[in-house]
């Protein structure tokens, strides 16, 4: 019974190693532009029947003169090129495309988060086949997962990848109370403590603190050097605590601690890496 409860543990950490990692390689690989190395939030093939197919924008070498980049990529072994000019800040780029020489259509598909709002554009009459557009399809399927996916489910899988994480740091700090565990859990304490020392002091109004003497930077300054304080005196106070023998309502605070404090951690690691690659807002 015990190897069976070894194997499963080691088992389930192992796929959730997997997981983790195969998701957050996909999000970093197929992160999308808006930046100033590709100045545009995606590129789709027009493949007709109301079907598109997204291109990853890493596929494209751009370059940029004043207002106006031209970026290539390859396609099939033919080469398609976008020369985007922008006409004024905040309206829409002037595109326009060829495709192995050839001009062809290119049109703006609107502004979307990529992690910056930028546009994109569709283009339209490449002249591929169907089994050419299948194929363009099955190269870059990353970028069609994660789009078809969407914002929500994507958010939807990083939550349960958090909620196990956090399972799993319980069940170890549980059956395995050590000063890792203990550490973690100090941590935690002194994370959340800084974040609700910061929240307060951060809203008390300016006007407030003016007539001590106070301007509104320095008050910035006392309210981040403030919960910073906070946060590491309790983590202080927690080690402290926490380093006394061990008994039933300590293992039960830093299994608890532990395991929420990983899925937030985790949490949080994947919502700014969702942000980061374009694909929430």
């Amino acid at each position: 019974m015990r190897r069976l409860r070894i194997f499963l543990t080691r088992f389930l950490l192992s796929l959730w190693i997997i997981l983790f990692s195969s998701f957050l390689f996909l999000l970093v690989f197929e992160a999308r532009g808006g930046g100033i190395d590709v100045p545009f939030a995606g590129v789709y093939i027009n493949a007709g029947s109301d079907t598109t197919i997204a291109l990853p924008n890493r596929i494209f070498t751009c370059t940029e003169t004043g207002q106006r980049s031209e970026c290539q990529a390859d396609i099939q072994g033919q080469s398609l090129v976008l020369v985007l000019e922008t006409m004024t800040d905040f309206g829409p780029s002037q595109c326009q495309a060829q495709y192995n020489g050839q001009s062809i259509s290119c049109l703006s598909k609107g502004f979307h988060y990529a992690p910056i709002t930028s546009e994109a554009f569709e283009v339209t009459g490449l002249a591929l086949s169907p089994q050419q557009l299948q194929a363009v399809q099955q190269k870059y399927w990353g970028i069609q997962t994660l789009l078809t996916l969407g914002e929500s489910r994507l958010i939807n899988i990083s939550s349960g990848l958090s909620l196990v994480a956090g399972v799993i740091a319980a069940y170890f700090a549980w059956r395995h109370p050590h000063w890792l565990t203990k550490g973690l859990a100090s941590l935690v304490w002194g994370l959340i403590l800084y974040q609700w020392a910061w929240i307060t002091l951060a809203s008390v109004p300016y006007a407030a603190v003016t007539p001590y003497g106070f301007t509104s930077e320095t008050w910035d300054r006392v309210a981040n050097q403030g919960a910073m304080v906070v946060g590491i005196g309790v983590t202080l106070i927690a080690v402290l605590l926490l380093r006394q023998r061990a008994n039933r309502a300590t293992q039960t605070v830093v299994t608890l601690s532990s395991g929420i404090g990983t899925a937030w951690i985790v949490s949080n690691i994947l919502l700014w890496v969702l942000l980061g690659s374009g694909f929430a807002d």
